[in-house]
């Protein structure tokens, strides 16, 4: 059965099917809903209920808060009709900018440094997230975050993990050149710099998840602030770790930030620093008056929400990226 589907402000109707969720429906009809992983992971889909009847499939904890719950919001990429609905959902500007390949450059046997300059200034903000569409594949795209915060050259840098069978990763590590041409749409996600307070920052990165950590503690540096940061960084092999001498200067430079790389291998006897990612962070510890950033797989993520919620740290305290498979 079909039901009609509203957005609001926009007033964009079209129709959905009751086994398809909001967001696989708009994108059915050529409609570009704000939407990232699609898999209830990111949030980025995140909109407001107006009238009619739904069902709320699952998705990652903590992308809805306990008052947004209340007022009726909902992660449109689960949220599936069960009559007419009216939404308040944001519909993203069907803009689009080409950016030339200028460097690719190995940062780990399995991670490239993907730099793009693009050919008019590309607005985004520290920690968004840019959607790329896949060569000879128009209609499918991938995000990755931003590196580095926004500057004045206007380059756009990204930390890509190659991934078995990933059309665009195995196309970028195999067939990409420089000079090569990618289409790119507008920035999105939420995952920024809270810079409106002073509390000290905790940051759990795993595998490329550290890219727009990275950025964001570029900008915390780039602002002045001195608040302690610890960064805690993930990988499961000592081969996977990459940007560890980098780190190692930020903290000798700058004497609040302290860096602890962590290995889930815990057979490699050569490694002489900290195993596992989260029990190393619960046992470095309390975290309750933290601002938290953590950006890896949607497991990790999951696990490090119920760790700090453990340690008391609010909800509105936590702010995440989920580098889920993409939709």
């Amino acid at each position: 059965m079909e039901y009609e589907i509203c957005l609001e402000p926009s007033g964009i109707r079209f129709m959905a099917d009751a086994g398809q969720n909001i967001v696989e429906a708009a994108k059915q009809h050529g409609i570009p809903i704000k939407h990232g992983c699609a898999s209830g992971s990111c949030g980025d889909c995140k909109g407001t209920i107006l009238s009619g009847d739904s069902e709320q499939g699952p998705f990652m904890p903590l992308l809805l808060l306990p008052t947004e719950r209340a007022a009726g919001m909902a992660i449109l990429c689960k949220l599936y009709p069960r009559s007419d609905l009216h939404l308040r959902a944001e519909v993203v500007p069907k803009d689009t900018w080409t950016a030339a390949i200028t460097r690719l450059t190995p940062l780990a046997w399995n991670v490239l440094e993907l730099r793009l300059q693009p050919e008019r200034p590309y607005p985004y903000r520290t920690g968004q997230y840019a959607r790329i569409a896949i060569p000879g594949h128009p209609d499918q795209w991938r995000s990755y975050s931003m590196a580095t915060p926004p500057d004045a050259t206007g380059t756009l840098v990204f930390h890509i993990r190659e991934l078995p069978g990933g059309i665009f990763s195995q196309w970028l590590f195999h067939e990409a050149q420089i000079g090569d041409q990618l289409m790119l749409g507008s920035a999105q996600g939420e995952f920024t710099l809270h810079s409106d307070n002073d509390r000290d920052m905790l940051c759990i990165a795993a595998g490329t998840g550290l890219s727009p950590i990275e950025a964001i503690i570029h900008e915390s540096i780039a602002l002045g602030r001195t608040r302690p940061i610890h960064l805690f960084y993930g990988a499961r092999k000592q081969a996977d770790f990459y940007h560890l001498e980098e780190l190692a200067k930020w903290s000798q430079q700058y004497p609040h930030i302290t860096i602890t790389p962590t290995l889930s291998d815990t057979q490699d006897t050569s490694w002489t620093g900290a195993h596992r990612l989260l029990p190393t962070v619960a046992a470095s510890g309390h975290w309750k008056d933290h601002e938290v950033y953590l950006c890896g797989g949607p497991g990790m993520i999951e696990a490090a929400i119920d760790l700090l919620l453990s340690h008391e740290v609010q909800h509105d305290h936590i702010h995440f990226d989920a580098f889920a498979p993409n939709g």
